[in-house]
């Protein structure tokens, strides 16, 4: 019997070569982009979740409550928090402390590297995280002073062998002993890593030791790990009472971020910059979305198909069921089929997927064929979604087409069956609903990346250089290196800062004039910057009122500040120049000047107060301006003058421009997917939608013909052909419009600088996405409506 309707099926697909091609290339292309962002969202989704306890391992964060602070949550804790959670909270089973080094210049004997990602643990940062460490005595050896602990791919990379225990690195002209390598560091974590130093202060470095067993402040990176995953909120309450008793201020309340939900969870928190890769939940669930309709899609465009071609067949059910065919043999043939078709289009949906997933960027870590199947939970996923479609699909002609009196059928009255037509209808409505929702969500996903792009940021980016001094080595000769650069004729300015836009401020706590400095409710915390007295115009910033910082001032370094207008404004003062700011430390400033508003950070956080001080000296940060001519001579002409003051350090630099770019890179990423995804989409419902029209006009072929010998003309016949399409995706457009605004005013909620939806041009957008779908819709009907128009009347009434 099995064989037999393989048989029946594979003729079923000769017999209608074209509509099967149609029917399965549009399958194959759905399930594929539905597949590939499959892939994209369970990547994302399954970052740090192959720690044994990730369930009940929660991160140490912080609600700043202090006024001036609108972005007020913070990836980090006060020193001493971790270690007395440890203590003193009976759910707390463990705890451990991270100190962030960042990049970390390494020497090896006359040789030196950089360590990207230098971290500072505990031992128990082992207990609490799952990392493969060798050999067995590692971690007990690692608990003292200048141990550390190299990843597999570091110890590869530095001495050209995976086992380098018991050798020595310098750093800082301190000599490190490796006590362990790391075996197999898996990359899908938040906390990148290649060098773990131990968080064990020599005797001689009291001032660490003093750091970590401080309440001061905020700057330790914290995580604990909890006796049951329910306990949070009474954790979270009693860190707060510990804190608070030891005379942490009341603004700064201590909260848990589960460990599971750090990658996707942390787009509003700030000082998370250890960070690495960070995803954004809105654009994993926006993705989940695309993913939905364009199996919608292609799921519809399959079924309507299944459906439509389902009548020609009614015939040769009538004449199984006079030969004794019953209705049970009947239905399997039918979702046998069914399933069988959709199975094919599923496996060359996973061949296009291999094939056309190097030309994504889809945050793998691994080639997507590896990355499938080694997760047969996803592939039954995958598999299963495939059979239920195809059964979903069989369904009509399975039951109904099965259930008609056999008579009914051989007279051909199933032909105009209207539960056929209704079905083919409302498929043909949905599919173009998701369709122009798309189109409508990619036009204004793309224009907000635009303006976020394009506002004016308060500062030129334009052809910028900047050198991060992060060895403590280089700054001797910084301000006779910026000298010499101004001196050059392709150079128009150069600063030094202890930072730049787009990257994580500092923050201090001050009290402006006029405020109560006893009042919890009047404590204000602030983002920090200081630069030196060429800063403002190399950074073509503006000076809105007052004055900027200025060299021949004997009292701008000790006495000065300026500020930004979001200061003013939330302070509250008319006239600011003069008004006095008193530092966390009791010093008395005076505000000089006023800066325009520039963006330190993306647009999802508003801009915050922010205060700055006059650095004449050494800073992390150097900075200059090309000007636009010559850029590559002048590139050369400050390579030749590092190689002079640094030669012991290579030259790396990075352009401003593409540096600060990168606050918008995830949303870009984003933005090219969906973009991609929509046109599939659209692709997938025009197929659909061609061999639909093909099928409807060979179905009134005679009618055609009748009315060609009356008379009508080809446009008559193919306006005869196209309106019902027309009013169809009308219907879609109407639907489309107010789900595509709730989708992309949601997504929009993300952002503190936003376009405005409800704009007449934004307006005329949702008009033009619907018009240009019908357009589209129109001109893939009108193809196959004319195809039908010109055809010979005598060809197509010759037959009865």
């Amino acid at each position: 019997m099995l064989r037999n309707y393989l048989k029946v099926a594979i003729r079923g697909l000769r017999r209608n070569s074209g509509a099967s091609i149609i029917n399965i290339l549009g399958l194959s292309i759905g399930l594929a982009c539905y597949i590939l962002i499959m892939i994209y969202v369970v990547n994302e989704t399954g970052y740090d979740r192959f720690h044994s306890k990730a369930d009940r391992i929660f991160r140490l964060t912080t609600i700043d409550e202090a006024l001036g602070v609108t972005s007020n949550n913070v990836a980090i804790t006060n020193p001493r928090m971790p270690a007395a959670a440890r203590e003193e909270v009976a759910e707390v089973l463990d705890a451990t402390r991270v100190l962030e080094q960042g990049r970390v210049r390494i020497e090896k004997g006359d040789d030196f590297f950089y360590s990207e990602n230098a971290k500072s643990v505990e031992q128990n940062f082992f207990s609490i995280f799952d990392y493969s460490v060798e050999p067995a005595n590692a971690i007990e050896r690692f608990h003292q002073p200048l141990k550390m602990i190299l990843t597999e791919e570091m110890a590869q990379t530095t001495f050209g062998r995976s086992d380098a225990v018991g050798e020595l690195l310098s750093i800082n002209d301190q000599d490190w002993e490796i006590v362990g390598i790391i075996r197999d560091t898996p990359k899908n974590s938040h906390l990148g890593l290649d060098v773990l130093m131990s968080l064990y202060p020599t005797e001689a470095d009291s001032s660490t030791a003093q750091y970590l067993d401080a309440w001061g402040g905020l700057g330790m990176i914290g995580y604990v790990e909890l006796d049951d995953r329910s306990s949070e909120a009474s954790v979270e309450s009693q860190l707060g009472e510990i804190a608070w008793s030891n005379d942490v201020p009341e603004f700064w309340v201590p909260q848990l971020q589960p460990l599971t939900d750090i990658h996707l969870g942390s787009s509003e928190i700030l000082f998370d910059y250890y960070h690495i890769n960070k995803g954004d939940k809105v654009y994993v669930y926006s993705l989940s979305a695309v993913a939905i309709f364009v199996l919608l899609i292609a799921a519809f465009n399959f079924m309507n198909l299944a459906t439509a071609k389902s009548s020609s067949r009614a015939k040769e059910v009538g004449i199984r069921k006079v030969l004794g065919g019953a209705r049970r043999h009947l239905v399997r043939q039918h979702l046998g089929e069914s399933v069988l078709l959709v199975l094919l289009a599923t496996f060359i949906a996973i061949i296009l997927v291999i094939i056309a997933s190097p030309m994504l960027n889809l945050g793998l870590y691994e080639p997507v064929q590896t990355f499938l199947f080694n997760r047969p939970g996803l592939l039954g996923v995958i598999f299963l979604s495939s059979i239920i479609i195809g059964l979903l699909s069989g369904l009509y002609p399975a039951f109904v087409l099965s259930g008609f009196q056999t008579a009914s059928i051989l007279r051909g009255k199933f032909s105009g069956s209207k539960s056929g037509v209704g079905l083919r209808k409302a498929l043909v409505i949905l599919q173009f609903t998701a369709s122009i929702t798309m189109i409508i969500g990619t036009v204004f996903i793309y224009r907000q990346i635009d303006y976020v792009k394009n506002k004016d940021l308060g500062f030129s980016k334009d052809q910028i250089v900047t050198f991060q001094m992060t060895d403590p080595g280089m700054g001797e000769n910084l301000v006779a290196f910026r000298d010499r650069l101004m001196t050059y004729e392709g150079v128009e300015k150069a600063s030094l800062s202890n930072n730049m836009p787009g990257r994580t401020f500092g923050r201090t706590g001050i009290t402006p004039e006029g405020y109560d400095p006893e009042s919890n409710e009047d404590t204000w915390i602030v983002s920090v910057l200081s630069f030196d007295e060429h800063y403002i115009d190399m950074m073509s910033m503006e000076v809105v009122n007052g004055r900027a910082f200025d060299a021949a001032s004997g009292t701008d370094q000790n006495e000065a500040v300026m500020v930004n207008e979001s200061f003013i404004e939330q302070v509250g003062w008319e006239d600011p120049v003069g008004m006095k700011v008193i530092m966390g430390n009791n010093t008395e400033r005076t505000i000089i000047g006023v800066v325009k508003n520039f963006h330190f950070a993306d647009m999802k956080h508003s801009i915050e107060p922010i205060i700055m001080f006059y650095n004449p000296g050494p800073n992390g940060n150097l900075s200059f301006r090309l000007n636009s001519e010559n850029i590559r001579e002048s590139m050369a002409t400050a390579e030749k003058l590092w190689d002079e003051f640094y030669p012991e350090y290579p030259f790396e630099y990075q352009f401003f421009d593409e540096e600060f770019n990168q606050v918008f890179a995830a949303d870009e990423r984003f933005s090219k997917l969906v973009v991609s995804f929509t046109w599939l989409a659209i692709f997938i419902a025009c197929l659909g939608l061609l061999g639909l029209s093909a099928f409807m006009a060979d179905q009134r072929r005679k009618e055609i013909g009748v009315r060609k010998v009356m008379g009508s003309s080809v446009g008559q016949v193919m306006v005869l052909l196209s309106k019902e399409f027309i009013i169809l995706i009308g219907i879609s457009m109407v639907l489309a419009w107010p789900l595509a605004y709730l989708a992309v005013n949601n997504w929009l909620g993300e952002f503190q600088y936003r376009i405005d939806l409800l704009t007449p041009l934004n307006l005329i957008i949702f008009l033009a996405a619907g018009l240009a779908a019908l357009a589209i819709g129109l001109l893939t009907v009108s193809y196959q409506a004319r195809a039908a128009a010109v055809v010979n009347p005598v060809n197509s009434l010759k037959e009865e």
